[in-house]
């Protein structure tokens, strides 16, 4: 794999993202900058007979196209270029939520010499896709696992890319442009496949479900309204000193004189 080339991807993403107009739209995360690499391979392999920008190797996984090796330069191309990097903890997942943002003027400095890394046919696909998706996880993850490569292969197969350069006609830019049809797969392929999707489906359910029971779950340990709480309550009271009688009483305010109800007689000068 080419990791300088992964890295240019990756800080133009970024690039791209921080001219978004809104700001909390400026910050990507790692699954959506792999995806972008994975698209800007899908891009050079159309033009290139198959041959991808970044040399990874691509896999059917859990959540389309993954490349573990694209996975840990994410991290450091982003710091690299000057991104802030904010980590979010999640008491519902085993894991935090990392978010990459580069500050909008440095990208607007740095943009010209980081599209040199980069072929315009790249810049250009690249560019489309982050101001179409930005970090729209859902809509990303459905286009990537709609590409031909995605389509051709059963979960955990390598992806092949090759067969994006002997069909016609380049990959559609946007979400739903019609794509050509994809060639037959096997059954055992089509099988695997719909398990996968399945157990993503599941996965996601699961999680819902505990984040709701979560939200309804009492507290703990339960409050008890018992003889200790009222002892407590009482003596509350005694330190609160002597209650005071209801009735109608005058308070003095500087030179105002204010009637009202209440539970003294106060007279403040």
């Amino acid at each position: 794999m080419n990791s300088n080339a992964v890295d240019s991807v990756i800080r133009y993403a970024l690039a791209v993202a921080a001219s978004n107009d809104d700001r909390l739209e400026r910050d990507l995360g790692p699954i959506h900058l792999i995806k972008y690499v994975y698209l800007a391979d899908l891009a050079y392999a159309e033009s290139h007979a198959g041959e991808t920008y970044t040399g990874a190797r691509w896999r059917f996984h859990h959540y389309g196209p993954w490349a573990p090796e694209v996975f840990e330069r994410v991290e450091p191309a982003a710091v690299g270029v000057g991104a802030d990097v904010e980590r979010i903890s999640s008491s519902q997942f085993d894991q935090d939520f990392v978010r990459y943002r580069l500050d909008r003027e440095e990208a607007e400095h740095r943009t010209r010499e980081i599209e040199r890394e980069l072929p315009a046919e790249l810049r250009h696909r690249i560019r489309r896709a982050v101001r179409e998706f930005g970090k729209d996880t859902q809509s990303l993850l459905d286009f990537v696992y709609r590409t031909r490569p995605m389509l051709r292969a059963a979960p955990d197969e390598d992806l092949d890319f090759y067969a994006v350069a002997v069909d016609t006609g380049p990959q559609p830019d946007r979400v739903g442009e019609p794509q050509p049809e994809a060639r037959p797969v096997s059954r055992k392929a089509e099988k695997r496949r719909s398990e996968a999707v399945e157990q993503l489906r599941q996965r996601i359910q699961a999680r819902l479900r505990e984040r709701l029971s979560q939200r309804r779950r009492p507290p703990e340990p339960a409050p008890r309204y018992d003889e200790v709480f009222a002892e407590g309550q009482r003596q509350l009271d005694q330190l609160a000193g002597d209650s005071l009688p209801d009735g109608e009483f005058e308070a003095r305010f500087a030179d105002d004189i204010w009637h009202s109800r209440g539970r003294a007689d106060t007279e403040l000068s």
